[in-house]
């Protein structure tokens, strides 16, 4: 079955539960990001319908990343590597505290599940994810998303990936919530 893609509009019935993708919890997160209001307007939706919402940690690394970038961005001007960070640890003070409160608010959202939970052996999402890879030619950070969304049972994937949009892979039922 291909994956359903559905842009976010105002009242739109969201199936439950979704797993949210780093790209949204970023966009939810920076004011001046280009998406920052559809994301923000479709996050109230899932609250409003009370939406059981699945964040893997995989997901809160990549929203680390992504958010030390771009605040050390808008302070510097400069991009953040790996290589930067090895060099200037200090960096990580800078953005602490900032990181902690961001970590908190996705961990005590209502109706929030952190995955992996007790329920998924690690073994069945690597060697999902490892399937997915090879053959439905799907990046490995992806393959993981997917892995964890559907041994988890969620029904939707928030994201503005375009990754996802043309997959064909059989047993796999999910709807892409795009904002």
């Amino acid at each position: 079955m291909a994956i359903q893609v559905l842009t976010y509009t105002k009242g739109i019935s969201i199936q439950s539960p979704v797993y949210l993708d780093a790209n949204f919890l970023i966009a939810c997160r920076i004011r001046n990001h280009l998406k920052y209001q559809p994301a923000r307007n479709l996050l109230l939706e899932l609250f409003a319908q009370g939406v059981e919402i699945f964040i893997a940690s995989l997901t809160i690394d990549e929203v680390w990343w992504g958010l030390l970038r771009e605040w050390y961005y808008a302070d510097t001007g400069r991009g953040l590597s790996g290589r930067v960070l090895k060099r200037q640890p200090e960096i990580l003070s800078r953005y602490a505290y900032r990181l902690y409160v961001a970590t908190n608010q996705y961990m005590t959202w209502e109706n929030t599940t952190i995955l992996p939970s007790s329920t998924i052996d690690s073994r069945d999402t690597i060697k999902q994810a490892l399937s997915y890879m090879t053959h439905h030619h799907v990046s490995p950070r992806d393959a993981f998303h997917l892995a964890l969304a559907n041994l988890s049972h969620a029904k939707g994937l928030v994201t503005s990936d375009t990754d996802f949009d043309a997959l064909h892979i059989r047993g796999l039922r999910l709807t892409v919530y795009k904002y």
